[in-house]
C-alpha cells in the first residue's frame, strides 16, 4: 500500500492537470462566444463615456486624464480581442470530420487558454469604465490662433511690429493706416507667427475695440480669456472687475491686442497694468488715426502703407485665381490695369479681384476696368462693402466743416497734388471758415483741417506742402457727395475729351464742375446750370469765355488759373455771387470794369500774370469784400519774403502810372475798420511794407 499511494497521488495530479487543460480545448466554441459578448458590453459602455465626454468639450471643458487613458485602453482592447477572436474561429473550423476533436490540440489549448484571461481583462476594464467625472475645466490656451488667408506684402512691416515687441522700452505700440490698408490683418499675422510660437508671454488678449470704446465689453473679453470665476465678478462694479482683472494681469507677462480703436480707451480703469520695461508686457493697437496712437501713449506709432505696385498686382492675381489668368492670353496684362485701379489698397484688391475670378474673356475684363473708371461704387463689392469701411473715417470726422473740406477735394483730377494754401484760398471762398471775422484766423482753421485730415488718412502728404487724395479715398469721396446724398449729378469731373454732347443734357443740377481737358467744347450747348456753384478749368487751352453765361445766377467759385484766357468777357459783371476769382498763370492783359461789381469777391488771385498791365483803380476800391489779393511775378516772388504780395518792380509807364493808386489803397485797407487781412506789398527799390496783424 505504502508504494500505491504516491502512484495515486502522481496520477491524479496529472489527471486534474489534463482535466483542466482540456477544458480549454472543449470549451473553446463557449470561451469565443463569451469574449464577443464582454467585448461588445465593454464597448458600449466606451460609446456612453465618450458620448459624454464629447458632450462635455463643446462646452469648452477638458476630459481627465483618467478618462482620456481609459479610451484608449478600450480601443487597443478591442484590437487584441478582435484578433483572438479571428484566430479561435479559425481553429474552430479546423475539426477533424464528424468528430469534436481540434486537429491542432496545442493551438486550440493556447487560444482557449488566452481568450480565457482575455474575459477577464475585459470585464476589469468594463467596471473601470464607471466614472463619476469625465471632464474638468479646460484650461485657456496663452493664444488663440485666429482665421487668416495668405498675406501678401505684409513681411517688411511684420518684421518692424516683431523688433519693436523685442524692444523691452517699447510698452504700447500703434499700426494706424488708411481703412483697407490691412493693419488687422497684420496683427493677426503677428498673432498667430510671433505670439503664437513665442514663449516670452503667458496669455495674449484679443479685444475688438470699435465705437464707442465700450470699458465694460473689453473687461468682459479679458474676463473670458483669463477664466476670472463668477463668484469674482457677476453683480461687480466696473472699479470692482478692474481690481480682479489688474491683479490676475499684473502676476503675468501678458500682451493686448486691441484692434480697431477710434478714440483714447483708458487702460487703467479696464484694469490692464501699463506695460513697461519692468513687467515687458506688451500692449498692440490698430487704428486709422495717429492722434489715436497718440491718445493711448504709444511709444512708437508705425504707419501701415498701402501695397507697391508689385504686391498689389500679386495679390490681386493671387484672388482672381490662375484658372482665370490664364484663360486668355491678354488677362494678365488687364489684371494688371485693374490693380492699378485700387491703387495698393488691399481691401480694394481683395474685393475686386474675388469680383474678377471666371471673367474669362477679355469683353469682361475691359467692361469691369471701365466700370472702376467711371462708376466704381456699381462694380460688384466696391459700392456695398468697400466704401462702407471707408465710410467710418468719414463719419469719424469731428464736425461738418471738416466733413466739407474732405469732400472738397474730390472734385479734383485723380492723383491731382494740391499746394496747402491754394486748397485753403478755395476753402475760404466757399465760405466754409465764415465764423472766422480774421482772416488769419481762418487760414490757420485750413492748415488745422488739413493736418486732421492727414492725421486719419484721409488726406496724403506730397513735397513742398501739398496733399492729395488716394484714388479709392477719392472714390468714395465722390460716392458720398453724389450717389450717396441722392444727387449722382452734383459733382462732374472731366479729365480726358471722351465727354459727348449728349451727356451734357443731364447735368441741369450739377453744382461743381472740374475740367482737366480739352472737353469744354462739349459743354457749349444749349443748356444751362442753374445750380452751378463752383467751375474750375485746369490745363485747357480752349478759352472759356463762351461758357460764362450759362454759369447764371449763383456761380461763387471761378478758378481759370492755367488757361488760356487772355480776356474777361462782355456781362462777366454780372457773376455778382462770385467769392472766388483765380485768374493766376492766364495771358489775361488787363482787368475789365465789370470786376468792379463783384462786391461779393473775398478772394482775387492774379499771380504769375506776365502780361498784365492794367488794373483800373475802381476794380480795387470797390471791392469792399476782398480779403485776400494775391498780385506775384514769379520771377521776383519768393517764399521767404510773403504768401500775399503786390509786387510792381520793373514796372514801365502803366505800372508807374498805377503803382501810387494800388499803394494808396492798400493803405486803406489798413486804416478803415476791415477785419486784418495778410498781405505784404512789395514795391521793390520803392519801398516795401511788412505784413500787418491787426
Amino acid at each position: 500500500m505504502d508504494c500505491v499511494s504516491p502512484i495515486l497521488d502522481v496520477v491524479t495530479r496529472v489527471w486534474d492537470c489534463t482535466a483542466k487543460h482540456a477544458v480549454y480545448i472543449r470549451d473553446l466554441q463557449g470561451n469565443m462566444d463569451s469574449l464577443r459578448n464582454a467585448m461588445q458590453e465593454l464597448k458600449n459602455v466606451h460609446e456612453d463615456v465618450k458620448g459624454r465626454v464629447e458632450v462635455e468639450e463643446q462646452r469648452q471643458m477638458r476630459r481627465t486624464n483618467e478618462v482620456d487613458g481609459w479610451l484608449h485602453s478600450v480601443l487597443a482592447m478591442e484590437i487584441q480581442v478582435n484578433e483572438i477572436l479571428e484566430k479561435g474561429d479559425q481553429e474552430i473550423q479546423k475539426k477533424c470530420p464528424g468528430t469534436c476533436c481540434p486537429r491542432n490540440c496545442r493551438s486550440s489549448y493556447k487560444l482557449g487558454k488566452k481568450a480565457s484571461k482575455k474575459l477577464g481583462a475585459v470585464a476589469e476594464l468594463r467596471n473601470k469604465g464607471r466614472f463619476d467625472v469625465v471632464v474638468d475645466r479646460l484650461p485657456q490656451a496663452p493664444v488663440d490662433e485666429r482665421p487668416m488667408e495668405k498675406t501678401v506684402g505684409l513681411d517688411l512691416m511684420f518684421t518692424e511690429v516683431c523688433r519693436c515687441i523685442q524692444d523691452e522700452e517699447l510698452g504700447i505700440i500703434g499700426l494706424y493706416g488708411m481703412g483697407g490698408a490691412g493693419k488687422t490683418t497684420l496683427i493677426t499675422k503677428v498673432n498667430n507667427e510671433y505670439f503664437k510660437t513665442c514663449n516670452d508671454f503667458e496669455v495674449a488678449i484679443w479685444v475688438v475695440v470699435s465705437r464707442p470704446a465700450s470699458v465694460e465689453k473689453v473687461q468682459e473679453v479679458i474676463r473670458n480669456k483669463l477664466d476670472i470665476p463668477d463668484n469674482k465678478w457677476r453683480n461687480r462694479t466696473e472699479d470692482e472687475k478692474a481690481v480682479e482683472i489688474f491683479n490676475v494681469l499684473k502676476a503675468k507677462r501678458f500682451v493686448m491686442l486691441l484692434d480697431d480703436v477710434w478714440e483714447r480707451l483708458n487702460l487703467q480703469k479696464v484694469g490692464v497694468p501699463s506695460p513697461n520695461s519692468q513687467n515687458k508686457s506688451k500692449v498692440i493697437l490698430t487704428t486709422r488715426s495717429l492722434d489715436v496712437c497718440r491718445d493711448m501713449e504709444a511709444q512708437k506709432s508705425i504707419k501701415v502703407e498701402c501695397l507697391t505696385e508689385e504686391e498689389a498686382i500679386n495679390l490681386f492675381k493671387e484672388k482672381v485665381g490662375e484658372t482665370t489668368l490664364n484663360s486668355h492670353p491678354d488677362i494678365p496684362q488687364l489684371a494688371e490695369i485693374a490693380a492699378e485701379e485700387c491703387k495698393g489698397l488691399p481691401l480694394a484688391l481683395v474685393t475686386i479681384g474675388r469680383a474678377m475670378a471666371g471673367k474669362n474673356t477679355p469683353q469682361e475684363w475691359e467692361r469691369a476696368i471701365q466700370m472702376l473708371k467711371t462708376y466704381p461704387s456699381k462694380f460688384s463689392g466696391v459700392g456695398d462693402h468697400v466704401f462702407p469701411i471707408l465710410k467710418f473715417s468719414y463719419d469719424s470726422l469731428k464736425n461738418d466743416t471738416i466733413k466739407s473740406c474732405f469732400l472738397y477735394l474730390a472734385i479734383f483730377q485723380e492723383d491731382y497734388e494740391i499746394m496747402n494754401d491754394d486748397l485753403i484760398n478755395l476753402w475760404i471762398g466757399e465760405g466754409f471758415f465764415d465764423e472766422f471775422d480774421n482772416i488769419h484766423e481762418a487760414r490757420n482753421q485750413g492748415y488745422n483741417i488739413i493736418e486732421d485730415l492727414k492725421v486719419v488718412c484721409l488726406f496724403e502728404s506730397v513735397e513742398d506742402n501739398q496733399v492729395k487724395m488716394h484714388d479709392v479715398i477719392r472714390d468714395m469721396a465722390l460716392w458720398l457727395a453724389s450717389e450717396y446724398s441722392g444727387n449722382k449729378n452734383k459733382i462732374l469731373v472731366v479729365e480726358d475729351d471722351t465727354l459727348e454732347a449728349h451727356q451734357v443734357s443731364k447735368w441741369q443740377e450739377t453744382q461743381q464742375i472740374s475740367l482737366w481737358s480739352d472737353s469744354m467744347k462739349y459743354l457749349m450747348v444749349p443748356t444751362t446750370y442753374p445750380n452751378l456753384l463752383t467751375f474750375i478749368v485746369k490745363n485747357v487751352k480752349v478759352d472759356p469765355c463762351g461758357f460764362f453765361h450759362l454759369m447764371l445766377p449763383a456761380i461763387k467759385v471761378l478758378d481759370l488759373s492755367h488757361t488760356s484766357i487772355s480776356r474777361l468777357p462782355d456781362g462777366f459783371g454780372k457773376l455778382v455771387t462770385l467769392q472766388y476769382l483765380n485768374l493766376s498763370k492766364t495771358n489775361l492783359c488787363q482787368l475789365s470794369m465789370e470786376l468792379k461789381s463783384l462786391t461779393s469777391l473775398r478772394c482775387l488771385l492774379l499771380d504769375w500774370i506776365p502780361c498784365l498791365k492794367i488794373i483800373p483803380k475802381e476794380v480795387v476800391s470797390n471791392l469792399s469784400s476782398l480779403k485776400l489779393f494775391s498780385l506775384r511775378r514769379v520771377h521776383e516772388w519768393k517764399e521767404e519774403e510773403a504768401h500775399y504780395s503786390f509786387n510792381l518792380e520793373d514796372a514801365n509807364d502803366s505800372w508807374e502810372n498805377n503803382k501810387l493808386i494800388i499803394y494808396q489803397r492798400i493803405v486803406m485797407l489798413y486804416s478803415r475798420s476791415w477785419k486784418p487781412r495778410i498781405m505784404i506789398i512789395n514795391l521793390g527799390i520803392y519801398q516795401r511794407i511788412k505784413t500787418k496783424h491787426y
